[in-house]
């Protein structure tokens, strides 16, 4: 339970930390919602590059320095999300929807720091190196094609889609053989 609790404080705090910017309530286009996933995998790719950067063997690249690449080579898709998540803030916030942007963009890096801090930098580095690696091969059509079309309705971006009504989890009830919505 505590563990539930400390991996739902950080979405919470900025969550909180949105609400008085928002003028009404949210939801991502499907283009939005696309453009958050890849920046949230673009964002833990990069802190995963930091924290983890010494896991590569002698004479390669650091997992970082294998960011940047990534980063170079698809700067046009990350600047095309990036532009989309600022006209979602345009859309829904108040101000600046590039300084909303900005402070989304470091609470994504803050969250996924207090994670490698809490699991420890070699228990994070072993979970999540792996993955990093998988996702710094990825070609801009695999990227695209993942980003597009998530695993069977998993969502993975922050807010709902606007196109799509929110789905109830169900889940079997304990001995009964009958399924109930999530609590």
């Amino acid at each position: 339970m505590r563990r539930r609790f400390a991996t739902a404080l950080p979405l919470l705090g900025l969550m909180m930390l949105a609400a008085p910017a928002l003028a009404k309530p949210v939801c991502f286009t499907e283009a939005e919602a696309e453009a958050e996933e890849a920046i949230r995998l673009h964002t833990e790719l990069m802190v995963i590059g930091l924290t983890c950067q010494e896991s590569a063997p002698a004479g390669q690249l650091s997992l970082f320095a294998r960011y940047r690449q990534f980063t170079d080579q698809h700067q046009t898709a990350i600047r095309a999300w990036e532009k989309a998540l600022i006209a979602h803030f345009k859309r829904v916030g108040k101000g600046s929807a590039t300084k909303l942007f900005d402070s989304y963009r470091t609470s994504l890096a803050n969250e996924i720091s207090r994670r490698a801090i809490a699991l420890s930098n070699p228990v994070f580095c072993a979970a999540y190196v792996p993955l990093a690696e998988k996702a710094l091969t990825l070609t801009s059509a695999e990227l695209g094609q993942r980003l597009s079309a998530p695993e069977q309705g998993v969502q993975v971006a922050s807010l709902p889609r606007c196109d799509r009504p929110l789905q109830t989890l169900q889940v079997a009830a304990s001995g009964s053989g009958e399924s109930g919505p999530a609590r």
